[in-house]
């Protein structure tokens, strides 16, 4: 008995039709429908729009910044003196630096999640099984995002020195 065909249930015959097939098999996918957007691709594609917000966000409160920047009497006399640096920045007030803050916190944080959006975006448009469209809108934004939070706060490094040299 225990050598009959029917006792072990994972054994294929070759008159058993619907036999079970091995986990990974090198057949074409049995649906032939359209293929499903990539919920991968979708996710960095909306992962990229809440960075560029993030990143004009940063714009915004980086301008508040420099305009305030620019109307106070910041008058540092002497920049290698971090005494009168320091003094001079204080008398600025806390709602001066609030939006600097602001700003640097937005830049890192579009930073940080469009690199995570960057790389869904690219598991995404790897994946042969489901469309692409979204993960190469993602990667196309994620890079857009990194690029623009690494030029906007290099801009804004070199208008504080420029303001501070001055």
């Amino acid at each position: 008995m225990d050598k009959e065909p029917n006792n072990f249930p994972n054994q294929n015959s070759p008159t058993e039709p619907f036999g079970s097939k091995p986990i990974f098999s090198n057949e074409p996918a049995s649906d032939f429908g359209p293929k499903k957007q990539s919920g991968l691709g979708i996710a960095a594609f909306i992962i990229g729009l809440v960075a560029i917000v993030l990143l004009i966000i940063a714009f915004v409160a980086g301008n508040s910044f420099a305009d305030q920047l620019a109307a106070s009497d910041l008058i540092i006399t002497d920049p290698e003196d971090p005494a009168a640096v320091q003094a001079a920045l204080e008398s600025l007030g806390e709602t001066v630096f609030a939006s600097m803050v602001i700003a640097v916190l937005c830049i890192f944080g579009a930073g940080f999640i469009a690199f995570v959006g960057l790389i869904l975006a690219i598991i995404a448009a790897c994946s042969s099984k489901r469309r692409k469209i979204f993960g190469v809108i993602g990667i196309v934004l994620n890079v857009a995002v990194i690029i623009g939070g690494i030029s906007l706060f290099i801009a804004g490094i070199g208008s504080l020195a420029a303001n501070i040299v001055q």
